[in-house]
């Protein structure tokens, strides 16, 4: 099978997969866990987040072009999306690229920042939403609409005063069954 139809093939899976988790990620389904509302973001927490919202958007734009800049170091640059690991510029780039020739209107959102800076070292926690169409002869009528969401954590270095990416790591939400009563 060549390889970017065993890629669809996964992309598939995991799509698949994804919504049939087992029941013990449902633990604190129903339960709200409302964050507290974050202070206002100034000086280096809120350039922080400015990479973080430019990453977003570069994302949404379906252009890894964008993203590029935003890397600190190419070579020691680590992406851990849920059990996937991207060790590099070049991995994170062969891992992305065929699946966003697939998106149709890609919506990537980055929300509830909250940076912690230290020195030129700084991570920040926050959410995110992915909404877009995948096209594929895979799906039944050649397109699936897919929505997630989840948190993640990077971790930045500030270089010549500008703050990028040094490792990036998000995890979907498992989604929520209809009618499940809090416990």
């Amino acid at each position: 099978m060549p390889a970017r139809a065993t890629h669809i093939h996964l992309v598939a899976a995991l799509i698949a997969v994804s919504s049939l988790l087992p029941a013990a990620t449902r633990a604190h389904e129903g339960e709200t866990h409302a964050a507290p509302v974050a202070a206002p973001l100034a000086g280096d927490a809120l350039a922080v987040a400015a990479t973080l919202e430019r990453y977003a958007d570069a994302l949404t734009a379906n252009d890894l072009e964008r993203v590029r800049p935003l890397i600190l170091d190419a070579d020691t640059f680590t992406c851990f999306e849920g059990s996937h690991i991207d060790r590099g510029w070049q991995a994170y780039h062969d891992h992305l690229a065929p699946e966003m020739a697939l998106f149709e209107h890609p919506d990537y959102r980055i929300t509830d920042i909250r940076p912690y800076v230290a020195g030129d070292l700084a991570y920040a926690t926050y959410a995110w939403t992915f909404d877009v169409t995948i096209r594929s002869a895979q799906f039944e009528g050649g397109e699936h609409r897919v929505s997630m969401t989840g948190t993640g954590t990077a971790v930045l270095g500030r270089v010549a005063g500008a703050w990028r990416l040094r490792h990036v790591h998000t995890a979907q939400a498992p989604a929520r069954r209809t009618g499940a009563a809090p416990h």
